[in-house]
């Protein structure tokens, strides 16, 4: 394709963009001006090399007088189909009126439809302080400047990249669809919440570095003699984290925040405290003290250590929510009471007080006795972006035997069934519990200081899309893949509970 051919297609859905926008007013659906807004943000930022954002989207309302917005080189559009003088009047009273000549230095009002012919620039001047450069010929635009503009590019990558956009959005394909979207009330001006299934973390801006000081040789005898009288094989050498855990658990300290990194410790916990458990185990002499983020910044063996020592440190943390890891399905999980498993639930609070069941009984219904227990679990892993941590949640189960820890040997069978009973409405919901008893605290709860989880934040989708128009529909024919009959759906977490 070449660059003629490029303007020609371009110039060609151009027209189609503006009939298309002039039908829909004129039917009153006006929704397709808040569509127009979102494809106009790459076009615009190709054709001025900007970085637009629709501040209607990340600011969650209709920001007055602009639209769209590119902070760092201090531009901003508003989008409008209204063409006429008092329109343009408006957006800049507003404008100045609200201060935005302060961030924002150009101005342009682009018209969807077309432009007058002429506007009184003397009425314009009236509105506009002095020191603000605001052309009426200039910075109200329509289709036909913007054409000017693109015709004007040089590069041919550049326009063809421009005309996949154009044909993409305005193919008849597509113009036939948002007509029935719009009609049948698919998309509408009300932005949709969305729900990522990250939260962001905080931990010490240190962590401690130490030296071990164990005696190796009497914890290999000890283990030795534990295994003598179990009648199992003597063991020449343990591993070093093993004979480690079994130094703590002899001086009955069980903390699982910490790791070995090249035979050194490496923890959250401070060091330098007289009362720390840890110090049973190390040579005082050697602690130091490290900048986190200088740590994990080194190099990609260090990030993976410390995302270890985060994985760890959770553990510590999910112990005062009464929840463990369990290694053989690498999941954290609620746990069991091990002398006595049973049903377990907790209470919680979103925007209301509740109770959640959190670990049930599958009772065979025939025989009246508890085939397996069912715990609400999640799998977590942690990721950096822009200098903040965040962990990932995925929301699970885990199914054990009835002495409540063990891998029950039903589970492959019973996660398959529930995964046919819930929704992605199910999940999401699961992961909002997670996100606000996380977070949690009250005046029960166990302080735990190394690490904390934040609350988890929205975004937003605009305009929304209503699950009901794409939300596939389970069909009675499926039935053959139903779940076992003793497998209930959990029902307990809904909307209202977090809004």
């Amino acid at each position: 394709m070449n660059r003629q051919e490029c303007v020609d297609k371009i110039t060609t859905c151009a027209a189609r963009f503006v009939a298309e926008v002039k039908g829909f007013n004129a039917a009153g659906h006006y929704s397709v001006n808040i569509h127009a807004e979102n494809f106009l943000i790459p076009v615009l930022n190709s054709v001025f090399n900007l970085k637009l954002e629709n501040v209607n989207y990340t600011e969650r309302k209709n920001y007055p007088a602009i639209d769209l917005v590119d902070l760092s080189n201090r531009v901003a559009f508003q989008i409008t189909s209204t063409p006429d003088l008092t329109k343009i009047k408006s957006t800049l009273e507003t404008f100045f009126e609200k201060k935005l000549d302060g961030a924002i230095d150009t101005l342009y009002i682009y018209i969807l439809t077309e432009k007058q012919q002429s506007y009184s620039d003397a009425k314009v001047k009236k509105i506009v302080p002095t020191g603000f450069v605001f052309d009426i010929d200039s910075h109200v635009i329509d289709i036909n400047d913007l054409l000017v503009r693109i015709n004007g590019i040089s590069s041919t990558p550049a326009l063809m990249q421009l005309t996949k956009l154009f044909q993409q959005e305005f193919s008849d394909i597509q113009i036939e669809q948002r007509q029935k979207k719009y009609k049948n009330g698919a998309l509408n001006n009300e932005p949709e919440d969305l729900y990522t299934n990250f939260l962001e973390i905080s931990f010490p801006a240190q962590l401690y570095k130490a030296d071990l000081n164990i005696d190796e040789e009497a914890i290999t005898k000890r283990m030795n003699d534990y295994r003598a009288s179990k009648g199992w094989r003597q063991v020449t050498k343990f591993k070093l984290r093993k004979m480690i855990v079994n130094e703590l658990r002899q001086k009955e300290i069980l903390l699982s925040d910490w790791i070995l990194h090249e035979n050194s410790l490496y923890t959250f916990r401070d060091l330098n405290s007289s009362t720390e458990p840890l110090l049973n185990i190390i040579d005082r002499g050697t602690i130091t003290s490290i900048d986190c983020k200088s740590f994990y910044e080194t190099n990609d063996d260090t990030l993976r250590v410390f995302k270890h020592l985060l994985r760890n440190t959770l553990m510590e943390f999910c112990k005062t929510k009464g929840m463990e890891w369990f290694g053989d399905g690498e999941v954290f999980r609620f746990a069991n009471n091990r002398l006595v498993p049973n049903k377990k639930q907790v209470r919680w609070k979103g925007k209301k007080e509740s109770t959640k069941t959190v670990i049930f009984e599958m009772i065979n219904k025939e025989k009246k006795h508890i085939i397996c227990f069912r715990s609400l679990a999640f799998h977590g892993e942690f990721d950096v972006f822009d200098n903040k941590w965040f962990l990932t949640i995925n929301p699970t189960w885990s199914f054990t035997n009835p002495g409540g820890y063990k891998t029950s040997r039903f589970e492959a069978a019973y996660m398959s069934g529930i995964k046919r009973l819930e929704s992605n409405g199910s999940v999401c919901n699961y992961y909002r519990f997670f996100s606000f008893y996380l977070a949690s605290s009250d005046l029960f709860s166990t302080d735990y200081p190394y690490f904390r989880t934040k609350p988890t934040k929205t975004l937003s989708l605009f305009p929304r899309l209503e699950e009901k128009s794409w939300k596939p529909i389970k069909l009675a024919e499926e039935n053959s893949g139903a779940p076992p009959s003793d497998m209930e759906h959990d029902n307990e977490l809904n909307p209202t509970l977090f809004d």
